[in-house]
């Protein structure tokens, strides 16, 4: 959780000054009633409203982007975090992919 703080500080830093090129794509892999509840600067929600819906969104939301563009993640308690860290690897071909470990439930 720590490291995960210090780039969403960062990242909002560099948002506020003007360097957007730096930021990550944070992505809140939780269901839309879980985002309702709140989210994390800079992240965007993926819309489902079931997880099994994920997979056809991250493809059309990442299909423009660098294979080596950095990805944040995080769900709620880090399991789906961990399947859509494997889907943006394995599947799409990622190589910058973080999450935060543990979910939201495991952050302080």
């Amino acid at each position: 959780p720590l490291e995960w703080h210090q780039k969403i500080k960062e990242s909002k830093m560099a948002n506020e000054t003007g360097q957007s090129n730096s930021l990550p794509i944070v992505l809140d892999c939780r269901n839309d009633y879980e985002t309702q509840v709140g989210k994390f600067d800079l992240a965007e929600p993926l819309g489902t409203t079931n997880f099994r819906d994920s997979w056809e969104v991250l493809k059309n939301r990442l299909k423009d982007t660098p294979k080596d563009a950095p990805i944040m993640t995080y769900c709620t308690g880090g399991i789906r975090c961990v399947k859509v860290n494997a889907y943006l690897t394995q599947e799409l071909g990622m190589t910058n992919v973080s999450r935060l470990a543990g979910g939201v439930i495991g952050y302080d």
